[in-house]
């Protein structure tokens, strides 16, 4: 009884978290995300299959059929496909012509989601109530959106990859404002990290940043052994991600880098030209200037020339090419932002079913004004993300140079992982590829929003530092 009085507030928080993602991808009038094409990605692996009329871009589609016909050797390679797999056992739809709603699926990723809350709760049980409630209904305002939630009802790679980002953040919060580090922390910040570098080779290649933190957490153990082992789960979560950018398959490669060279730098014409021949461009595509590779007339429907076209182009030679063009590719990050960056939510996708009776494409607005407020600032002041980076980082580097104790360090250390990690998804989100951008930079949004989680809560610890004696123990979270 002690327990429930001392504790009822953060359950109160985690029942309205929970209800919130219910209402929007559970219950009568639920609502997904149309597909793009991309869901045969990971739902060809399954043998899932639309089960009426494809309605691509238009509307969502929630009831899928098991056929064997339906299998596709599918070169993408995704930690979604695990959890569809284990969708689709949970639902029992494993023989012909079986039916498949996938919410089955919604309901991993909401379990993931909620995990990595729990774990933000757990980090706040010792806390007043005032600092559970003012830190903890940030994320459940701002992370419940629809712009995030309605990819829980989706086969998209990214589903995974944002699931499995709350549930590493949500423990190394737990971790680093902990005194004691647990093995079972570990195991399940492990398993996060792990889905999220094998979700998509746009996230593998970050593989660095969750296999810093584990490495890291080695010093918070006494035995020998557990220090092992998070050097090697460290280093497999590397591993993962070196792998998943050495197998990704070098025809989407090379339609990628189709539309950065013909589309974006070939867009200034002839004049280009020089520049695409020493990136590997030979000189008869010159035919091929602002033409990106679902146009009618590109060769990039041929998976041959798409991997051939990789091959002797690649992404270092572009790499280099940014390189030693700083003011350029200093343009070419500035447009995607003022363009793109602007969209939280991508305005080509439906959410409503075909017997929604609303129009295709339509989009809800319900749970939709942070992200439609975010988006909106855009007309005002165009330039607030990179100016709230840049305070972001400041405000990082001066708390850990402050060294106030050793769980304010940490937690600043992780702030800045997350800001970089947001940085890093927009840097390869906008010089990696030039379309369909608004989908590409759903990370890049989450992230952003994961700092202003972090900077609420130091803007708490702070006030009550100032105003009360007990505020100096939580003053340690930033």
């Amino acid at each position: 009884m002690q327990l429930i009085r001392h504790n009822w507030l953060l359950a109160a928080l985690f029942i309205a978290f929970t209800g919130v993602l219910a209402w929007q991808v559970f219950l009568p009038g639920f609502i997904g995300i149309a597909d793009t094409g991309d869901f045969a990605r990971v739902a060809g692996w399954l043998c899932l299959a639309p089960s009426g009329t494809r309605t691509t871009f238009t509307f969502f589609q929630p009831g899928y059929t098991w056929s064997a016909r339906n299998f596709w050797n599918s070169p993408y390679q995704s930690s979604e496909t695990a959890l569809g797999w284990l969708a689709i056992q949970l639902a029992g739809a494993t023989k012909e012509g079986a039916h498949f709603d996938i919410r089955w699926l919604a309901v991993l990723h909401v379990t993931l989601c909620l995990a990595g809350f729990a774990a933000l709760l757990a980090a706040l049980r010792n806390q007043p109530k005032r600092i559970q409630a003012a830190v903890a209904v940030v994320p459940l305002l701002l992370l419940t959106d629809v712009c995030y939630t309605a990819l829980l009802n989706s086969f998209y790679m990214d589903a995974i990859a944002f699931c499995s980002l709350l549930l590493m953040t949500g423990i190394a919060v737990w971790v680093s404002a902990a005194d004691e580090f647990r093995t079972g922390q570990l195991a399940l910040f492990f398993l996060a990290a792990l889905l999220f570098v094998t979700s998509k080779t746009q996230h593998a290649i970050w593989s660095l940043l969750p296999a810093i933190f584990l490495a890291a957490s080695r010093f918070r153990f006494r035995k020998p052994g557990l220090r092992a082992s998070a050097l090697a789960m460290a280093a497999l979560v590397l591993a993962s991600g070196v792998y998943m950018e050495r197998t990704a398959d070098r025809a989407y490669k090379g339609q990628a880098l189709f539309n950065v060279l013909f589309y974006r730098i070939g867009s200034q014409g002839p004049a280009a030209m020089p520049d695409l021949l020493k990136l590997g461009v030979l000189p008869g595509e010159v035919r091929y200037l602002g033409t990106h590779s679902y146009a009618p007339s590109s060769p990039m429907a041929s998976p041959q020339f798409a991997e051939a076209f990789y091959e002797r182009t690649g992404f270092a030679k572009l790499l280099g090419w940014y390189l030693r063009h700083p003011i350029k590719t200093f343009y070419m990050v500035s447009a995607r932002l003022l363009w793109e960056a602007e969209i939280m939510r991508p305005n080509n996708l439906g959410n409503y079913r075909v017997d929604s009776g609303h129009a295709p494409h339509a989009r809800t607005h319900r749970f939709g004004l942070w992200s439609d407020m975010r988006s909106a600032l855009f007309h005002r002041a165009p330039w607030y993300l990179p100016v709230w980076y840049t305070l972001f980082f400041t405000g990082c580097l001066a708390a850990i140079r402050r060294r106030r104790s050793p769980v304010f360090t940490r937690m600043a250390w992780l702030a800045m992982g997350i800001g970089l990690l947001g940085a890093g998804e927009f840097l390869a989100a906008s010089l990696g590829d030039c379309l369909d951008m608004a989908r590409h930079l759903f990370l890049f949004h989450a992230c952003t929003d994961l700092t202003v989680c972090f900077a609420v809560a130091w803007c708490v610890a702070q006030g009550w530092n100032s105003r009360s004696p007990g505020g100096a123990v939580f003053a340690q979270l930033p």
